[in-house]
């Protein structure tokens, strides 16, 4: 009975002792978090700054792993995407730039993710002679840019590297037409040269577009249709070094 009685009282002298203890913990816990998470981040900006990727990478790696609701957490998905970026993985890069876009469209850092998207799909451009496959996904990034957020200070520089790359891939569709022509595959270049005005009317090459597409009708012996083409040069392009040879063609035949 005593022993009981014992038991009950301590109990009650401990409780209070126990309640604090526990709210101490309870306090100790979240702050312990963040600072944990701020360290972490911390360092991985410092190697990040300092030139040592794969010690940040791993950082970075680590916030969104063991911190995923710190406030660090958003930057870290960014800079994920900035130090593949820096390491030349630009596929991986593109990857990060994307996720970062799509889950969070309406954060300040998106128009910047998005160029840099773009600008990571820059670097794999090959020459005229290889296939644009990077150049395309780099214009489609620049433009969605360009369309979801028009005053953003990238957007003005996508508008610069759309024009480049519209003209890059314009010349590319002609190196081909070039080649179709020169092997007399006159249908093949009318597809590749129509391809240039559908496509890229932007590109900076029209005039050049349009003389081949009448020089391949004129070889073609559809006489009407490469009147069409020189005429449609002579006046939208006046100017054209292409212009004089257009009038040339009209004079002697396509006319």
């Amino acid at each position: 009975m005593i022993n009981n009685r014992f038991a009950r009282v301590t109990k009650l002298l401990l409780l209070p002792l126990l309640i604090l203890v526990l709210s101490g913990c309870s306090n100790t816990a979240p702050d312990q978090f963040k600072r944990d998470a701020r360290e972490v981040y911390d360092s991985a900006m410092e190697a990040y700054l300092s030139g040592r990727l794969e010690e940040a990478e791993k950082s970075f790696k680590t916030i969104m792993e063991d911190h995923p609701l710190s406030q660090y957490t958003l930057s870290a998905e960014l800079m994920l995407g900035d130090v593949s970026y820096a390491s030349e993985k630009y596929d991986d890069a593109s990857m990060y730039y994307t996720n970062f876009v799509a889950l969070h469209p309406a954060h300040p850092k998106a128009p910047y993710a998005l160029f840099q998207k773009g600008m990571s799909h820059m670097k794999d451009v090959l020459t005229l002679d290889r296939d644009q496959a990077s150049a395309r996904k780099a214009l489609f990034a620049f433009e969605d840019l360009i369309t979801a957020y028009p005053q953003s200070p990238y957007a003005e520089k996508a508008r610069e590297f759309s024009g480049f790359l519209k003209n890059r891939l314009a010349e590319h569709e002609f190196y081909i037409a070039r080649f179709y022509f020169k092997k007399k595959n006159y249908k093949g270049a009318l597809g590749r040269l129509k391809e240039i005005l559908a496509s890229y009317p932007d590109g900076g090459i029209n005039d050049k577009a349009l003389f081949y597409i009448g020089e391949s009708y004129l070889r073609l012996g559809e006489s009407d249709l490469a009147r069409e083409a020189f005429s449609t040069l002579i006046n939208n392009y006046p100017e054209s070094s292409f212009t004089h040879d257009a009038k040339g063609r009209l004079k002697a035949g396509a006319a």
